[in-house]
């Protein structure tokens, strides 16, 4: 596998396959930073630390979404939001005492209902068969 492609690079397709060993590899890298971060600096370092690995996840789910002939539009909203979200967690204004605040909320809600639909579309359905406008199948026979 080829982990500068599959961690930088925003041009192509990938099938599930690569996006799942990625992504996993990113989620146990993850959560050893946010372990780190969450037992020396709290929870601003946890998610600073989190935020260092959203370039690479970015990218492959950005070659992910071009394998089922979607978008780069969609990956960038969800990223935008989420980014937003740390920010307001950072500022304060994503947690009270009493719980999340009406602003977090009102974000968080409808990008938590993308996630779900972004997750179904890029982590579980099979990619376009054949060549799509972002390239050709990776699954196809090599030639």
């Amino acid at each position: 596998m080829d982990w500068k492609y599959l961690l930088t690079d925003l041009d192509g397709r990938i099938n599930r396959k690569p996006y799942w060993i990625g992504i996993l590899v990113l989620l146990v890298i993850g959560l050893g930073l946010q372990a780190i971060g969450y037992g020396n600096g709290g929870e601003a370092l946890a998610i600073i630390f989190g935020l260092v690995l959203l370039y690479p996840s970015f990218a492959i789910n950005v070659k992910r979404a071009h394998d089922r002939n979607r978008p780069t539009w969609l990956v960038v909203v969800f990223f935008a939001v989420l980014i937003l979200l740390n920010v307001l967690q950072l500022l304060g204004l994503g947690q009270t005492a009493d719980g999340p605040t009406t602003l977090y909320l009102v974000i968080a809600i409808p990008w938590f209902i993308f996630a779900v639909y972004l997750f179904v579309e890029l982590a579980c359905l099979r990619g376009t068969s054949g060549d799509n406008r972002y390239g050709p199948d990776p699954l196809a026979p090599s030639v």
